[in-house]
Order: structure tokens, then sequence, then C-alpha cells
């Protein structure tokens, strides 16, 4: 019997409870804490960060071989169209030296295809934590209160994702098994009285193992 493969890890990324990907009910969160005095409560708070598995089926990828992979799925979230505004809004308001560190997080594996998902941090964040990267990144007030608008406008709705694309097992010489995930970000935007809570899901999907290691793959949720 074949050993399970031992594959570089997408990183030490949580697991996103994903288990209402294919019903419609909302994803549960914890209560928010209170804010401190002074602290920022208006913006954007990080809840999880991590990947979620996209298929309940099982796939198993033979030795130095390649599979094709389709599925679809419904969920609670902004749609792809959305989050690509967002990307796109963020990366005009850059200086031009931030915008190629900007582009460059698309290409890291913890970021889904798509450098809006860990610009604000690839971990749970509180406002002010959010705050403070966005000042980072040498964001205007202007800019920040603009880029909360935005999140604000775009609704959290049941979509259905398709996803079709090939995986591959190009470095072992045994099968390996495993599901397809995403990387997900669930978050909450507030300014003043208004208040969402959202989940955003990158467009590049990968095959993870039990043991928590990955395969890439080709192709993109739309």
């Amino acid at each position: 019997m074949n050993q399970p493969a031992q594959i570089n890890s997408i990183s030490q990324l949580e697991t996103v409870n994903l288990s209402e990907l294919q019903s419609a009910k909302p994803v549960a969160r914890s209560k928010p804490r209170t804010a401190a005095k002074g602290e920022a409560t208006n913006g954007v708070a990080v809840n999880a960060y991590g990947q979620g598995q996209c298929s309940g089926v099982t796939y198993t990828v033979p030795a130095h071989g390649q599979i094709e992979v389709e599925f679809e799925i419904k969920m609670q979230c902004i749609t792809p169209e959305g989050i690509e505004s967002m990307n796109k809004l963020i990366r005009g308001m850059l200086d031009a030296s931030k915008q190629h560190e900007y582009d460059e997080l698309s290409k890291k594996s913890i970021s889904g295809g798509i450098s809006f998902l860990p610009f604000f941090g690839s971990a749970k964040a509180s406002y002010e934590d959010t705050k403070h990267t966005m000042d980072k990144w040498g964001l205007s007030e202007k800019n920040q209160e603009e880029i909360v608008t935005k999140m604000l406008a775009l609704a959290n709705e049941m979509n259905t994702f398709k996803y079709k694309g090939t995986v591959y097992n190009k470095d072992y010489d045994y099968d390996v098994t495993g599901n397809m995930f995403a990387i997900v970000m669930d978050c909450e935007i507030k300014k003043e009285e208004q208040s969402s809570q959202q989940r955003y899901i990158g467009p590049d999907a990968h095959l993870t193992t039990n043991e928590g290691e990955t395969l890439p793959a080709v192709g993109k949720l739309y």
C-alpha cells in the first residue's frame, strides 16, 4: 500500500469552518469584543483567515500524474467580481513603489491568487490592526474611508461558484489523496452605524491531504 505523500505545506494556516458552504446558513462568529478606549472601531476587522474545504469529494492523484477536477458549490460570500473590484481599487490607491509589492502578494500561496485577501494580513486582526496595516501601505485617511465604504456596499449573498481545473502530482512516485480547498477571509466592516459581516474567497484552489500537505492546482473558482 502506498504511503501518504509528504508535500511542502501551503502555510501554517488555520482551517476555517466551511461546513456551511453547501447550505444557506450564515457562518457562526464569536461575539465582538468591546474596543478599548482610543481604539479604532470603524474599519475592517478580520475574524478568520485560512483554508476552507470546497468539495466533500476526496480525490486521488496518481504518482507523477494529474487529474481533472470539476465541481460546483453554493456559499454566502462576496462575488468574484466584488473581490476583483476591491483588488483594483486598492492597487490604484497605492504609490508606484507599493504597487509592485502589492502585486507580489498574489503570488504567495496564502493569497488564494489575489492580493486583496492578504492585504490586511493573513491572520485574525482587529480594527486597530488593519488600520495600522493600511497606514503602513501609505494609504491616507480618505483612502481608508473609501475602502471601508466600498466594502460595505458589497453584498454577502448566496452565490454559486464553479471550478474546473487540473491537480498535479509531478514530484512524487506514489498516489496522493485529499480534498479541494480555497483560501478564505471572514471579516466585519463598520462605519458609524453601518456594519456588515462578509466572506471573501480567493480564486485559486489547491488539494490538501489529511496530513495537511498540499498539491497545486491549475484552474479558478468562478
